[in-house]
């Protein structure tokens, strides 16, 4: 994900701040070895190559925030929780884990 905010990956947890407005990013239910990390908005050198006679934009004060994995099959839940003033930690609820064939408005409620 491309964000301008700073990126404080620890593990399964992650924390984004703009100018003190913080959203803390989870992945839930996370297999063993997966973590979050920080990575450059710069392009990979075995990404698909430009078409010809483009350059890829700069990004200043871009930061990306990448899952880390082994290789494998996975079915990853990330929950993106706002950490608005006046709230705690407890006004948050995580959502029931559905899988996406079973998913309706209500079915995480």
């Amino acid at each position: 994900m491309h964000t301008n905010a700073t990126i404080d990956p620890q593990g399964t947890l992650a924390t984004l701040d703009i100018e003190g407005k913080k959203m803390q990013v989870e992945i839930l239910s996370a297999p063993s070895g997966v973590t979050f990390v920080k990575a450059d908005p710069v392009r990979y050198s075995d990404d698909p190559a430009l078409p010809q006679g483009q350059t890829d934009q700069q990004n200043p004060g871009v930061s990306v925030l990448t899952i880390d994995l082994p290789a494998g099959q996975y079915s990853l839940q990330v929950l993106f929780s706002p950490q608005w003033n006046g709230m705690s930690s407890s006004d948050f609820v995580k959502p029931s884990a559905v899988p996406l064939s079973s998913w309706t408005v209500d079915s995480h409620n």
